[in-house]
């Protein structure tokens, strides 16, 4: 509005949500189609499907922490695969695992997941408290 115009209202979290899932789904639809950008196809292509390799599901750690009284939580998005609670996993550092774990429980946008797909962002909470960094891999074998 201007220097003593009110102030804007707060944005209400759930279009914050919507917009960022928007621009995400979008930035995907790039990278499918193999260009930087959703806006570089002017014809809709069939809806790609991308399959896990039998042996492996991937999750690229962003951020590391600790909850109190229920423990450490990796934060980031899945590489390829499906990562379900009860999953034993490996910490990959460098091409070498570093420490296994399992995941107990997963969280995208403040809900409660069981499993969490290629391409979603979500918090995974470990069973114990492993050597853990910003860029390590989570990886999980196969579930059938």
């Amino acid at each position: 509005m201007g220097w003593f115009g009110k102030k804007r209202d707060p944005q209400d979290a759930n279009e914050v949500l919507r917009r960022y899932n928007e621009a995400e789904a979008a930035r995907l639809d790039g990278v499918r189609q193999g260009s930087g950008s959703a806006a570089s196809s002017s014809t809709a292509a069939a809806p790609v499907t991308v399959t896990a390799s039998a042996s492996t599901a991937e999750f690229e750690v962003e951020d590391v922490f600790t909850i109190t009284g229920r423990g450490q939580v990796a934060t980031g998005h899945v590489i390829r695969g499906v990562i379900r609670v009860g999953d034993r996993v490996a910490v990959v550092r460098s091409g070498s695992s570093v420490a296994e774990t399992a995941i107990t429980g997963i969280e995208m946008f403040r809900a409660h997941a069981t499993e969490v797909t290629t391409g979603a962002m979500a918090g995974l909470l470990l069973q114990d408290k492993v050597d853990i960094t910003r860029g390590d891999v989570i990886r999980a074998a196969a579930s059938a």
